[in-house]
């Protein structure tokens, strides 16, 4: 049964929907105005407050990648927060300047990637998590590999040439795919899974469809110069931050569970670390395509041009370091088969030795066992040749040796055959004395 939600959940929650409300009203009875959009900039930092507030709740949940999941989610909402914040900036200073959007742009593009960094560790799955540190360079590729997408399509026409006609198209379609991508890929774990894990990725599914939806609709308001800062075009935002807060406070409810699928996490980090190549791989193209496409004005491709050779002078840095671990580990894995090996060949031989031991006791006990017959015949025979009366004395004092060394004989066979029953009780076998001619 799914615990119910605690005081400070509820408090979290009421806080978060009283919010978003006040965002409606404001949007629906307030008219265009400068306190509209301060307050319009103010409702998502306090709502990306809230959501982090209901993510830290969860960094405690020792269950598997869950508190690791938890705090890149949480780091993704304080680069949304900052982000914000800047807007607050941003809107305020445009009053009296015109400053540039490009640290909000970076900050949302970054937070994006955290909450993809957060989903590719599969928190639904109880073998997830392994070797995080080889994928720790795949974060960091794909992040770079974000930055140099955007540095190459968006920022020239902010930094290079001021040509906002080019920058925003550019900014929101960089961050359209990103979304799509996200959502994607939330869509196929949303359907491989069931219950609450279903509905936990439906929730981020409408969260990031709202947020992608919503930049499109504020992109073409603004474009036709419609947008009300504040209004209801940022609505889709908001609702998408409530979710957020709200999937954040039923986290101590989820259970991960082991994969279905043999291998899977095996499967996971190799497609995690193709995705990261492959990204690698396409600044190339771009560069080619960039080179080729006409209208551009030189400064920009000459800009474009140096984005790509330093986004693959740092990739190729990173992918030189994480071939360094890969062959380090690949080594260190090496030398264990080596040790294996050695122990198997180790433990064959004990197994072979123990084997002709068990042989050679057979082949003893067996021996013991034809020498005793004998033995008893002689002394038998011994025995005989001492109740004659017409045995001379040197004749009987030599039957009795005979006995004597036959008894002998027989206590070393006796303590063979036991030596062969219970090896530590073996007791030593006696010495012969040497016999009187």
């Amino acid at each position: 049964m799914t615990p119910g939600l605690t005081p400070r959940h509820k408090l979290l929650l009421g806080l978060a929907c009283a919010v978003f409300a006040s965002h409606l009203l404001v949007a629906g009875a307030v008219k265009p105005c400068f306190a509209k959009t301060m307050f319009g900039d103010v409702v998502p930092c306090v709502l990306l407050v809230l959501a982090i507030l209901a993510a830290r709740h969860n960094f405690s949940i020792q269950r598997g990648v869950l508190p690791l999941f938890w705090k890149l989610m949480a780091a993704g909402f304080v680069q949304l927060l900052l982000s914000e914040i800047y807007w607050i900036y941003y809107d305020s200073a445009a009053r009296h300047s015109t400053p540039s959007s490009v640290l909000g742009d970076v900050l949302f593009l970054l937070a994006h990637v955290f909450f993809l960094s957060a989903f590719l560790l599969r928190p639904h799955s109880a073998s997830a998590g392994r070797n995080l540190r080889l994928r720790h360079f795949d974060f960091a590729l794909l992040t770079l590999w974000w930055l140099a997408l955007y540095a190459y399509f968006a920022l020239p026409w902010q930094m290079v040439v001021s040509d906002l006609s080019r920058y925003v198209p550019a900014n929101y379609t960089l961050d359209f795919v990103q979304h799509l991508v996200i959502i994607l890929g939330l869509l196929v774990v949303c359907f491989r899974e069931t219950g609450r894990w279903r509905l936990f990725y439906a929730r981020y599914v409408f969260a990031f469809t709202l947020i992608a939806v919503g930049n499109l609709l504020l992109n073409v308001a603004i474009s036709r110069g419609i947008y009300d800062s504040g209004g209801f075009y940022d609505t889709p935002f908001h609702l998408s931050l409530l979710l957020f807060t709200a999937n954040a406070l039923f986290g101590p409810s989820l259970q991960p569970r082991e994969d279905k699928t043999p291998a899977r996490e095996i499967q996971q980090s190799l497609w995690t670390a193709r995705i990261a190549m492959v990204a690698i791989l396409t600044l190339p193209p771009i560069a080619f395509l960039g080179a080729v496409e006409k209208g551009i004005p030189g400064n920009v491709a000459s800009f474009r041009l140096y984005v790509i050779f330093g986004a693959l002078l740092l990739l190729s840095a990173l992918v030189f370091r994480k071939l360094a671990l890969l062959t380090r580990e690949l080594a260190h894995l090496v030398r264990l088969s080596q040790a294996s090996v050695e122990n198997l060949k180790t433990v064959q031989a004990q197994a072979v030795h123990a084997e002709k031991l068990s042989a050679l006791g057979r082949l003893a006990a067996g021996a013991t066992h034809e020498i005793s017959n004998p033995l008893t015949a002689i002394l038998g025979y011994s025995e005989i040749l001492i109740d004659l009366p017409a045995l001379s004395p040197p004749d009987r004092e030599s039957a009795q040796n005979i006995q004597q060394q036959v008894r002998r004989a027989q206590g070393a066979v006796d303590s063979l055959r036991n030596s062969l029953r219970n090896p530590d009780s073996a007791h030593p076998i006696p010495e012969a004395q040497p016999v009187d001619s």
